[in-house]
C-alpha cells in the first residue's frame, strides 16, 4: 500500500508510542511493591462497588503493559463511561512497565488481569509452564508494518533478500516479526542485515541516503512519516508472520474458573470499543484519557485516536475481543521456525473463549 503525502500538521510521538513499543517487546521484570493481592474467586462483594440490579459487585485489579497512555484508552474508557458499572465491576487501572511486568504480576496475583504481547505469553505458557491464560484480544492487528520509499518499494518479503532493513531495536520484537517474515517466504536470514533505527523518522532519513533498504515501523510513525517527510509504501506484519497482538489475559492459578470478572471486565471494554468507534464520541474519549494522563494534548490525541480503533478489529474486518485461534496455531509455529520457541503447546493452554462467550451474552 502506498500513502500519498498529505502535508498535515505534525503529531508528537513521545506521550503514545512507548507503552505501544513495550506492549509488544520483552521488558524487564521486576518485584511489584505496594500492589496488594486481590480476592479473585468473584464471589465476595466489593465494600463500596457498585452494580447494576442482579449484579453482585466485584473489585478487580488491571494493569497496563507499560504506563497509562492512549494506547490504553479503551479500558479508560469503560472506566469513566460507567461501563464497568454496568456489570458490577469495581476496575483500578495501573500502568505497567514492560511486558514481562504484567505477566509476572497477574502470576504473582498482584493483580486479577494483565495486557500483555501474545508472542511473550506464549513463551511463558510454552518453554516457561506458565499458569497464564490469554482470554480475549486487544488488538486485532499487528502495529508493526515493513516500510520502504515509495519511488523503490519492497513489496513483499523475498525481495529483502541480501538487502538492509532497519529494526527498532536489536533482538525486540521487531527483529523478531523480521525473521519471522523472511522466513515465511524463503529468505536466508543471514542475507539480510539489520541495522537498529529506531522510532521516528530516523529510518526514513537512512533510507533516503541509501543506508537501507526498507524498516520495521510502529504503524503511527509511519503515517506521521509519510505525513510530514515524503510518501511511503508499506504492508503489515500480519501479511506474511501473522502472530496474536496485544492479549488480555490471567492466572489460572489466581482466578477461580467459575468467575465472572473476565467476562463482566470483557462487557465493558466491548462497550467501550464501541462507543470509542464513534467519530462523535472522541472528544470524550480524550476527556477520559485526560482523567489518566493530563498533559495528553488533545489535538495530537485526536489525531492518532483513529489508528488506534482500526487496529481493535482489523480496520472492521473482526469483531472486537475476538481471539483468532489460526493465529494462535500458527504463530507459534513461526515463533519456534525463528528461535523464539522451543516447544509448542495445545491451543487449550494458550487461551479460551468462554469468558468472551459470556460477555457477549451479558451486552
Amino acid at each position: 500500500m502506498i500513502l500519498g503525502n498529505k502535508n498535515q500538521s505534525p503529531v508528537s510521538r513521545r506521550a503514545f508510542l512507548g507503552g505501544t513499543l513495550v506492549a509488544t517487546g520483552a521488558g524487564a521484570a521486576f518485584i511489584l511493591s505496594g500492589c496488594a493481592p486481590q480476592d479473585n474467586n468473584g464471589s465476595t462483594p466489593a465494600p463500596g462497588g457498585s452494580g447494576e440490579p442482579g449484579f453482585t459487585p466485584m473489585d478487580s485489579l488491571y494493569m497496563t503493559a507499560f504506563g497509562l497512555s492512549l494506547s490504553f484508552v479503551e479500558v479508560m474508557v469503560a472506566k469513566e463511561r460507567g461501563f464497568f458499572d454496568e456489570f458490577g465491576l469495581n476496575l483500578e487501572i495501573k500502568g505497567g512497565s514492560g511486558t514481562s511486568t504484567a505477566i509476572q504480576a497477574v502470576l504473582t496475583d498482584s493483580v486479577n488481569i494483565s495486557r500483555t504481547s501474545a508472542v511473550n505469553a506464549i513463551i511463558a505458557v510454552s518453554d516457561e509452564g506458565a499458569p497464564l491464560m490469554s482470554f480475549a484480544t486487544a488488538r486485532q492487528q499487528s502495529q508493526f508494518d515493513l516500510v520502504s520509499l515509495a519511488e523503490k518499494p519492497y513489496k513483499r518479503p523475498s525481495e529483502l533478500a541480501g538487502k538492509t532493513v532497519g529494526v527498532v531495536s536489536a533482538g525486540g520484537s521487531t527483529e523478531n516479526l523480521l525473521d519471522m517474515m523472511l522466513l515465511s517466504d524463503g529468505v536466508d536470514l543471514s542475507s539480510v542485515s539489520r541495522p537498529i533505527t529506531g522510532v521516528g523518522t530516523a529510518a526514513y532519513e537512512l533510507a533516503r541516503a541509501g543506508e537501507i533498504d526498507a524498516w520495521i515501523s510502529v504503524d503511527t510513525d509511519r503515517t506521521i512519516i509519510n505525513d510530514e517527510l515524503g510518501p511511503v509504501h508499506y504492508f503489515n506484519s500480519d501479511k506474511w508472520a501473522k502472530v496474536p497482538s496485544d492479549t488480555y489475559n490471567y492466572s489460572t492459578e489466581h482466578m477461580d474458573p467459575d468467575s465472572e470478572m473476565p467476562a463482566r471486565f470483557l462487557a465493558g471494554v466491548i462497550r467501550a470499543m464501541e462507543y470509542a468507534s464513534k467519530p462523535e464520541n472522541h472528544a470524550q474519549v480524550i476527556k477520559d484519557l485526560q482523567v489518566y494522563v493530563p498533559d495528553s494534548d488533545t489535538d495530537q490525541s485526536l489525531a492518532i485516536l483513529p489508528q488506534l480503533i482500526e487496529g481493535w478489529s482489523a480496520g472492521g474486518t473482526r469483531d472486537f475481543c475476538s481471539l483468532d485461534d489460526e493465529a494462535w496455531i500458527e504463530g507459534p509455529k513461526l515463533m519456534r521456525d525463528a528461535g523464539l520457541l522451543k516447544q509448542i503447546v495445545s491451543i487449550d493452554k494458550l487461551i479460551t473463549h468462554k469468558h468472551l462467550d459470556a460477555a457477549r451474552a451479558l451486552l
